[in-house]
């Protein structure tokens, strides 16, 4: 079985070829380019090269594999916590697709998260932000991203 390793890595240190295959995925994606061929073209690459690419390299601020955030956080057992994050998911029109929450032990509970981030006003990062100001939110992570 082939174990996938998923990096973000910073595109200067990249060779071209990777810039250019999402720049043709783009092409596609927006109807700019209506072919492979024309894409790759308009971006002064092989065909070869995209087919090698172009499920393994993905532009991490796009739409492109999914908009799907988990979060894993830590609240406070207390009367209107969960609401204030699941409200604050919905003030950035964050859809929540997940929810699951575990028992309160020692006045902490656990809370999963899957939002759909196809509508989202703000990046995950800040959202991880705007949710730690919520009172009683101990701890937030983000755990995936599919």
């Amino acid at each position: 079985m082939h174990h996938q390793n998923l990096y973000i890595v910073d595109s200067k240190i990249l060779s071209e070829v990777y810039e250019k295959v999402i720049k043709a995925k783009d092409l596609l994606r927006s109807g700019d380019a209506i072919t492979i061929q024309e894409a790759c073209k308009r971006v002064d690459l092989s065909r070869s090269a995209f087919y090698k690419y172009k499920d393994s390299v993905f532009d991490f601020m796009s739409s492109e594999k999914g908009k799907m955030l988990i979060l894993f956080m830590v609240l406070r057992h207390a009367p209107g916590v969960l609401s204030d994050i699941i409200n604050t998911i919905a003030s950035i029109k964050g859809n929540i697709i997940t929810i699951n929450q575990t028992m309160p032990i020692m006045d902490s509970a656990t809370l999963t998260v899957t939002v759909d981030m196809k509508t989202m006003e703000i990046n995950p990062e800040e959202l991880v932000q705007l949710l730690l100001s919520c009172k009683g939110c101990k701890k937030v992570d983000i755990i995936g991203m599919e």
